[in-house]
């Protein structure tokens, strides 16, 4: 797969050629891809592709997103200079940063086929996940890595993850998008039922996002109606039959005229009702049998109408209901949809947090001090994107007259989060330097592979290279000959 060749001038990040015919450039925002791919395997036997996502840095919460999707082939050089020397499979991220070094780090995969990030003897130094990286550490689908002032994220995506990835940073679906591969997938799923009029329910954690992903899949719908969404949860459980379905005059004791329920003031649009699994279930069995037919009868009514409108649900509940504790019946959840879309909680997309934290700043977007943004980083977000909203809101007054957001300015518990950066397990005093024979013997095995003699050793490169210099050890004499 090859792609046209951007120009890469003003931007702050480059993925450099990977091959000396290769393209220099990279646009994430273009539908063909810039780079040939080599796969590996997922989970589920299709081929797998490293990428990196970037999140952000200390002077741009949320990067531009033609930027933010970095795929590479078989090696990543990350520094502030390209590689001197293109080779086949090599890439580099050059970053314009001054606390990043010329040739800052470099991920490649080890012999054992797993991915592994090496400080290449960086100024500054690289942190994985909370670890100082001061020997080669294995990287997860999932990887935080710092270096700098800036933060990315290590993923393994398949071609029709990056694809889609790809179509969102073109059309977000929602507010950002959402460079995460498999919420990415999701995203196209849920753009081609928007163009549909069936129903949708959607599952995830509280504070998710699942309304606003409702009322972008009324957006791409098209339905001239309302959106109207209902919080079944804070309905009064006596008054929910009333308020879903309206109801005539002297239906009941309060009812000195007709009133207009919340399913007809939604006709020819979307109804969306959140958190359904906390609706009583005789009132379950109502709203399904109105699923099934559209006929709506008021409360004291007795000849019912047909109704236009498009329901979309959402519960946070995914567990069955059990006896006597309520939650969503499964006859109504199947004809809600052939298989509930799940929105993930904030923790397993966090590719999105830049990009979302840009959103939610608006125009009270500032920069950040580097452990703020470490930190914001490193917590887990048990409230998602509504604890984010709000620690961001809390954050952006707290920080009034200063000219960046700081860790003070951020919760305790979320601040605490860059003080337990800790030494890489296999540190540099895991063993005693080698000597000039036991050097010497290393690069001869290695063929002058000096990554390769960095991480039997558990040293950074650039000290392998000092003390080859100090023992007037050869590199070159040991190299395979083309």
């Amino acid at each position: 797969m090859a792609g046209d060749k951007p120009h890469l001038g003003s931007l702050a990040y480059e993925l450099t050629e990977q091959t000396p015919s290769s393209t220099s450039g990279m646009d994430v925002g273009s539908s063909r891809d810039s780079v040939t791919m080599v796969p590996r395997t997922s989970r589920v036997d299709a081929p797998v592709f490293p990428l990196l996502t970037l999140l952000g840095s200390v002077d741009r919460v949320a990067p531009e997103p033609r930027q933010r999707l970095l795929p590479f082939e078989k090696t990543l050089l990350i520094g502030r200079h390209g590689p001197k020397v293109p080779r086949p499979g090599l890439a580099g991220w050059v970053v314009k940063d001054r606390m990043i070094s010329g040739e800052h780090a470099q991920i490649a995969e080890n012999e054992n086929g797993e991915w592994e990030l090496t400080d290449l003897g960086s100024r500054n130094g690289t942190i994985v996940d909370g670890v100082s990286a001061e020997s080669p550490l294995t990287l997860r689908d999932g990887s935080l890595i710092f270096v700098g002032g800036h933060v990315a994220l290590f993923r393994l995506a398949t071609e029709a993850q990056i694809a889609a990835i790809r179509a969102e940073i073109s059309r977000p679906l929602g507010p950002v998008a959402t460079c995460n591969p498999e919420f990415a997938a999701t995203c196209a799923i849920l753009r081609k039922l928007g163009d549909t009029d069936g129903e949708v329910l959607l599952t995830g954690e509280t504070g998710v996002g699942k309304e606003i992903y409702a009322n972008a899949l009324h957006e791409v719908s098209g339905r001239k109606g309302k959106f109207v969404a209902v919080n079944c949860a804070a309905l009064p459980r006596e008054l929910v039959e009333s308020e879903l379905f309206g109801y005539l005059r002297g239906a009941h004791s309060q009812a000195m005229a007709p009133k207009t329920g919340i399913i007809e003031e939604a006709e020819g649009g979307t109804l969306f009702l959140d958190e359904i699994g906390d609706m009583a279930p005789e009132l379950q069995t109502k709203l399904l049998r109105f699923t099934q037919d559209r006929m709506l009868t008021p409360v004291g009514g007795t000849r019912p109408r047909r109704i236009d409108v498009r329901i979309l649900a959402a519960t946070s509940r995914t567990a069955p209901p059990l006896p006597g504790q309520g939650g969503l019946r499964a006859d109504l959840a199947a004809r809600l949809g052939a298989e509930p879309i799940r929105i993930p909680p904030l923790r397993d997309r966090l590719e999105d947090l830049g990009a979302l934290s840009g959103y939610l700043l608006g125009t009270q977007t500032k920069p950040l001090e580097l452990l703020a943004l470490q930190a914001l980083c490193l917590y887990s977000w048990p409230g998602n994107v509504r604890e984010l909203q709000k620690v961001l809101s809390t954050a952006a007054a707290l920080s009034r007259g200063t000219e960046r957001i700081s860790a003070s300015h951020l919760p305790a518990a979320i601040a605490a989060g860059p003080s337990r950066v800790r030494s890489s397990p296999a540190g540099r005093a895991t063993r005693p330097p080698p000597t000039a024979i036991e050097l010497e013997e290393l690069i001869r095995r290695c063929e002058g592979n000096m990554l390769k003699v960095a991480r039997e050793l558990d040293r950074k490169p650039a000290l392998i290279y000092r003390w080859a210099k100090r023992f007037n050890i050869k590199i070159d004499d040991y190299r395979r000959k083309e």
